[in-house]
């Protein structure tokens, strides 16, 4: 999704190398995840976006996520050098409470732990949509100081990794630090989700699955990750559906894919997110270092 200008309100997501895979290759792995979930992915964040991002998305009828590259140290960095243990997010939480499994091609992770050194015990994933390829690269780069938060109305501070925002003045026309943009997406509703049941991911096992990723190997990498969701979870979830989201009567107006229509509901917390189940792996097998640029 190619912009020329930046929105006057969108959620703003700073991303980095995490976990042992550089930006371009987790772009790559969303891009699969993409095209598996029928143009859908999750893109995991540290942190609730309350509800800033439902509100955002009233007002302006569409809300879309602008994520830029990090200058800080890339998430699932250690301090020193050190390496964290990583875990991979097997459920979500809908809005009545209830555990629901993600699909098997969903793939997120995070760090065991939080900066504090405590575990982590849940994390958060945005709702994406694109009905077009990702890829790295954009002209357009966000100026922190010239957005203002929808929830506080206040710029965004530096630990506020994703955070929905007001453009105040054109990023072009504003001068200071800035961050290069590495794609969009659009979001929908319920815009994020609550994650949980993650599993540890081994060491071996989470280089086998970058290398496959980084060398552009869908098949190694598709087959890596579906063992890892299929782990026995300590906890089980209470329910199970073919899609993300259960599917509400809808009798609203629509919205397109492309093609496809995507209804929303009277309840805006569950939109469908039907999964295409055609070709099981439409990648061919590709050796060679991956490319987004």
């Amino acid at each position: 999704m190619a912009l020329k200008h930046l929105p006057p309100t969108f959620c703003w997501s700073r991303i980095g190398a995490e976990a042992g895979a550089d930006l371009p290759t987790l772009v790559l792995r969303k891009e699969w995840e993409r095209r598996q979930g029928g143009g859908r992915f999750l893109w995991g964040i540290g942190q609730s976006l309350g509800s800033s991002a439902q509100v955002a998305a009233l007002r302006t009828g569409s809300l879309l996520a602008l994520f830029s590259a990090a200058a800080s140290r890339a998430r699932g960095e250690g301090r020193r050098g050190q390496k964290p243990d990583v875990l991979v997010w097997n459920a979500w939480v809908d809005a009545g409470g209830q555990v629901r499994q993600l699909p098997q091609h969903v793939f997120v992770t995070s760090a065991a732990t939080l900066p504090s050194g405590a575990a982590r015990e849940q994390h958060y994933a945005l709702v994406c949509v694109s009905p077009t390829e990702l890829s790295v690269g954009s002209s357009l780069r966000v100026h922190p100081e010239r957005l203002r938060s929808v929830s506080t109305g206040k710029a965004p501070s530096p630990s506020q990794g994703t955070v929905v925002v007001d453009c105040i003045e054109r990023a072009g026309e504003a001068g200071g630090k800035h961050h290069p943009l590495v794609f969009t997406a659009e979001l929908e509703a319920p815009y994020f989700v609550r994650l949980t049941q993650p599993t540890l991911v081994k060491a071996r096992e989470l280089a086998a699955i970058n290398e496959a990723s980084r060398m552009g190997d869908f098949e190694t990498y598709a087959d890596l990750t579906r063992r890892q969701r299929s782990k026995p979870l300590t906890l089980h979830s209470r329910g199970y559906t073919r899609d993300l989201f259960d599917v509400p009567p809808a009798d609203h107006a629509s919205s397109r894919l492309g093609a496809r229509k995507v209804s929303f509901a009277g309840d805006w917390t569950q939109l469908t997110m039907e999964l295409l189940h055609g070709d099981s792996h439409p990648f061919a097998r590709s050796r060679g270092c991956a490319t987004l640029f």
